[in-house]
């Protein structure tokens, strides 16, 4: 009989597998569209909105952790990191669309690194399965390419289809983070299967979404303005 720890193993080697062959491709689709617009100095704004975000999700979904409720951890998780992602576009509201495109991405891999590094942290004091590596790994991906997916469709989409790539986003994460709790919260092996089959399928999808997202952005790219050469006239007299 497939026990619920069984399972839950499997899940995480499909997300390094899986997940080590999406986040690749999500990343190739979102540097094509980063190097066809114009540089930004954007690491250091990037690092603070990082950690600003990373301070008010642990602020936001340390009361669901305390109360042990680990199903509602994940959706608030979804919910709360992917938004909060945003945040460089009402500290910068000002910037040029392309601009404030680049500083969520790079809010996205901020937060996911900081968070990566002290969840590694704690695989290694805690003496837990190496493996465990490899899943935060993919997660710093993750955040990054969801980060591309949810401002690509929102800058460069139009009506409902704004809200398509943080719906995603907002989706996937959850999913991802569902088996595992879905483990501690109780749930039967056939459900935490279910679970890790679902978010499987958006791994897939991510790196479609991903170019889909890329192509949208493009469309934030400044004018190029074409100046041409005037010549002032010259008067000519014949005699």
């Amino acid at each position: 009989m497939l026990t619920v720890e069984r399972v839950i193993e499997y899940y995480f080697a499909v997300v390094i597998i899986v997940g080590g062959l999406s986040v690749p491709l999500g990343i190739k689709h979102t540097l094509r569209t980063w190097r066809a617009l114009p540089e930004v100095g954007w690491m250091g704004r990037s690092f603070g909105m990082g950690l600003l975000a990373l301070v008010l999700a642990s602020f936001l979904e340390l009361p669901v952790l305390l109360l042990e409720s680990w199903l509602a951890l994940a959706f608030i998780a979804g919910l709360v990191e992917e938004t909060i992602k945003l945040l460089p576009l009402g500290f910068f509201r000002d910037s040029p669309g392309w601009e404030k495109w680049k500083l969520v991405i790079g809010t996205g891999l901020f937060l996911g690194l900081m968070e990566g590094i002290l969840y590694i942290a704690g695989i290694i004091v805690l003496g837990e399965d190496v493996y465990l590596i490899g899943v935060r790994a993919v997660l710093i991906g993750l955040h990054t390419v969801w980060a591309a997916i949810s401002i690509g469709f929102l800058l460069g989409g139009s009506g409902w289809e704004k809200f398509y790539g943080l719906a995603f986003s907002m989706v996937a994460h959850t999913l991802y983070d569902l088996p595992p709790l879905a483990v501690v919260q109780g749930l039967s092996a056939g459900a935490v299967a279910i679970l890790g089959a679902v978010s499987t399928a958006f791994m897939l999808a991510t790196p479609l979404m991903a170019k889909r997202a890329a192509g949208l952005a493009l469309k934030l790219a400044p004018e190029e303005e074409s100046e041409e050469e005037t010549e002032e006239p010259t008067l000519e007299f014949t005699f």
